[in-house]
């Protein structure tokens, strides 16, 4: 079968301590410390052989996610820039659909034929997290695409228990296989926001304003979930052309460029000005431009408001608590989709048109063409062999 495959090679920097798990599996928590000289390119793999608690995927559609191209970025010392973790060589690909072809004689809950989503942060039930419900903070986690192979490929095997359905988004767009391909796909990023907004920072009171920071797929997603909860002001923060005409498309009432304002102060003044002085009920911090986005929150939160951090900071983030303190506010941080019925939920608003993450995609590419649809860097790029391949 045709996949994108990639190869590096195992060299811990000087002074890397392997942990226990990272000598059993191979693997490496901080791949920016461990992997060298990164090379992938769509070539032939073998078929995959389905176990008995899996199932075997015909992929229908693949979304390329920053860190997918993320991992093939190096540094002045040929080291990956990627620091989470992952393990080589692998079949890339995180965020997928496809069809079961083939099921293992354990596997009851599926038949052939079922379209499904597959969640990427696949959680083992044993650990304590997993036994406190924290699935997304599972300490013996596995991902597709990171460190087994994903979905970036014509076929694809996972265990069944991370699959979810999409027979009824099919069916709501008129047995349109394609379109419930594409939106499957898009769960993942979807999945993340959603977490983030209503598991972890406990959503938003119907009335209440609500503002996003950052236009990526993950804060387009935020975009209409908030939308369809029936927030009253829903303000977006972005900087880049391009996203903050998605951001429009998929439902902000306000668009700014955060750079057009002198100071954060200013930017929170705006938003209270906006408001009649009633301040943000909720704060989806999805760009991880933590260091200049919390001065902005700390100074337009409303009585009650919440914070929520989606995106991955870099470095360390100031903050002035007393804001969150004297308003009675919150911070919540987030991490992944998985567990919790997440996806069946998002499954669910796709089905009945609440939400249509279609208003993100901004390419189309074949498989053989994947690495043109890596330089498109907004919106959500999605790869099937479906697809045409590019005139040449």
């Amino acid at each position: 079968m045709r996949a994108f495959y990639v190869e590096a090679d195992r060299v811990p920097k000087p002074g890397y301590k392997f942990t226990p798990q990272e000598e059993r599996t191979g693997e490496a928590l901080r791949g920016n410390q461990v992997w060298k000289n990164i090379r992938g390119s769509v070539t032939d793999r073998p078929m995959p052989e389905c176990g008995d608690d899996q199932v075997l995927l015909k992929i229908g559609a693949a979304g390329i996610c920053g860190t997918d191209v993320h991992l093939l970025k190096q540094d002045d010392q040929g080291y990956s820039m990627y620091d989470g973790h992952s393990k080589y060589p692998i079949i890339t690909g995180h965020e997928f659909a496809g069809e079961v072809v083939e099921k293992g004689k354990n596997v009851t809950k599926l038949q052939i034929g079922d379209l499904v989503s597959v969640e990427s942060m696949n959680w083992c039930g044993e650990c304590e997290a997993c036994s406190r419900g924290y699935f997304n903070q599972c300490r013996d986690l596995e991902e597709p695409g990171l460190t087994y192979d994903g979905g970036f490929a014509e076929y694809c095997t996972v265990k069944a228990k991370f699959c979810h359905k999409l027979n009824d988004i099919m069916d709501y767009y008129g047995g349109d296989k394609m379109t419930a391909f594409e939106l499957g796909a898009m769960i993942e990023p979807t999945g993340v926001a959603y977490n983030g907004l209503f598991v972890n920072g406990g959503g938003i009171r119907p009335g209440g304003h609500a503002a996003v920071f950052g236009a990526g797929p993950v804060g387009l997603a935020a975009i209409q979930l908030l939308k369809t909860s029936g927030v009253a002001k829903l303000f977006a923060f972005e900087s880049v052309p391009e996203r903050m005409q998605l951001a429009k498309e998929c439902g902000a009432d306000y668009v700014m460029d955060p750079t057009a304002f002198a100071d954060a102060d200013e930017e929170a003044q705006w938003l209270m000005d906006m408001t009649n002085g009633r301040g943000i009920s909720l704060f989806a911090e999805c760009a991880g431009a933590s260091k200049f986005t919390y001065p902005v929150m700390a100074k337009a939160l409303a009585i009650g408001g919440r914070t929520v951090q989606i995106g991955h900071p870099v470095g360390i983030t100031p903050v002035d608590i007393f804001h969150w303190q004297w308003n009675a506010a919150s911070i919540a941080g987030s991490n992944g989709q998985s567990g919790l019925g997440i996806y069946d939920d998002v499954a669910a608003l796709m089905a009945t048109g609440r939400i249509d993450m279609r208003k993100m995609i901004s390419g189309r590419f074949n498989l053989e063409d994947i690495e043109e649809g890596m330089k498109i860097m907004s919106g959500k790029v999605l790869v099937s062999t479906a697809y045409p391949r590019l005139q040449k």
